[in-house]
């Protein structure tokens, strides 16, 4: 649990009047990741030097695939293995997430989105274009025969209509994709946006929001003077500016802009716990003990901020993957395989048939949209709740 003015603090017991023990030995966890980053940037060298084709099998990572692969990297590193390693508090995090059911619900939806959003697109494959299947109703529906290009149904006809079939559950596109298939790779798409975003965020966000709040004086004014000037200037023009000249509209381009340039809101918000927590029982009595303001930042005020970052970042993730479809709507960004937002944009096209009568692409790809933004913001609540009940409870 985050810690508090009554807590007993907690901090490394060093002795700070010898010298010997100023140099905190690295921990193997923190060696054991700076040699995995190592050992990717290596392959990356490799890969760009002397790989020209597939660098393993049939995969041939791109510029995204890279900054994902690091980013997963982080979150495993500083997300999930201090829950592992960190048994107790894990355990008491978990009985009090348990206790709230909608969280369980969309934490739940969002572990589904998330392992499907890796591995569905191995799993299920591509969706790929099926003429012969075009404008296909979902399983347990039905359409005019006289809808579907050349009265082609797979499903059964029975008079007039066209039954829907479950070898196409949610039914085609009018090009005859799967929209299993389609939705799983939309789900896929913002998955590694999302991940490969929010780590940029995090980093950035957590160093300036934490060096502003903590040091304070003309450092706290120079900062947020900085954030100020940023933040008037919104990230999507500069990624539409940036996307054009220089960097190319795909993936990579929306998260290295988005994170490198949309982090003004969350570094505010982790300025104003570092002015809160900076002034606590336990920062004090850190410092009493000899602590640096290293050490003080890096154990003390930081993670007792997780509550607000991750709940900050609850609520940037869908924003980023609504954006990125509201772009590929615009056709302003494009991956190597359509998004759901030109899936849209088919979708409502009013041919060879006016979009209500294969209602089925915008519905379903608006649900799955919809719900995930529910589930990111209850789980965020939820989540703060847990992590800080406090702040929760105000």
């Amino acid at each position: 649990m985050p810690s508090t003015d009554t807590d007993v603090p907690r901090f490394t017991a060093i002795d700070w009047d010898d010298e010997s023990s100023r140099t905190v030995p690295l921990r193997p966890r923190t060696v054991g990741f700076g040699l995995a980053l190592l050992a990717v940037a290596a392959l990356f060298a490799y890969d760009h030097v002397y790989v020209t084709t597939a660098l393993i099998g049939t995969w041939n990572p791109t510029r995204m695939d890279w900054l994902f692969l690091v980013a997963a990297m982080v979150t495993v590193r500083y997300g999930v293995v201090p829950l592992v390693f960190d048994r107790d508090r894990t355990a008491t995090y978990v009985r009090a997430f348990l206790s709230h059911p909608l969280g369980v619900a969309s934490f739940g939806y969002l572990l589904v989105l998330g392992v499907v959003g890796l591995v569905g697109p191995d799993v299920f494959g591509m969706a790929r274009v099926d003429y012969a299947a075009k404008m296909q109703p979902p399983a347990f529906t039905s359409v005019y025969a006289e809808n579907i290009p050349l009265h082609n149904c797979v499903g059964r006809v029975v008079g007039e209509y066209c039954h829907g079939t479950l070898a196409y559950p949610l039914g085609t596109t009018k090009v005859g994709e799967d929209m299993v298939r389609v939705i799983v790779y939309g789900m896929h798409i913002g998955f590694k946006l999302g991940l490969s975003t929010a780590v940029l965020l995090v980093l950035v966000a957590t160093a300036v929001g934490t060096t502003a709040g903590y040091a304070g004086g003309w450092v706290d004014d120079v900062l947020m003077g900085y954030v100020d000037v940023q933040q008037a200037i919104p990230a999507i023009v500069l990624y539409i500016i940036l996307a054009t000249l220089y960097l190319g509209k795909g993936l990579f381009a929306l998260a290295l802009v988005f994170g490198l340039f949309d982090w003004g809101g969350i570094a505010r918000l982790v300025r104003s716990e570092t002015l809160k927590r900076r002034s606590s029982g336990y920062v004090r009595a850190a410092r009493a003990a000899g602590a640096s303001d290293l050490h003080v930042v890096r154990r003390h005020v930081v993670p007792n901020s997780t509550a607000t970052i991750v709940t900050a970042l609850t609520r940037q993730i869908p924003v980023l993957i609504l954006i990125q479809v509201a772009l590929a709507y615009l056709k302003l960004n494009r991956v190597n395989v359509r998004s759901l937002g030109e899936v849209l944009l088919r979708g409502l096209a009013s041919t060879p048939v006016p979009w209500y009568r294969r209602w089925w692409v915008t519905v379903f790809v608006v649900a799955t949209l919809a719900v995930t933004v529910i589930a990111f913001n209850v789980f965020g609540d939820v989540l703060r709740d847990v992590l800080d009940p406090q702040e929760g409870g105000n």
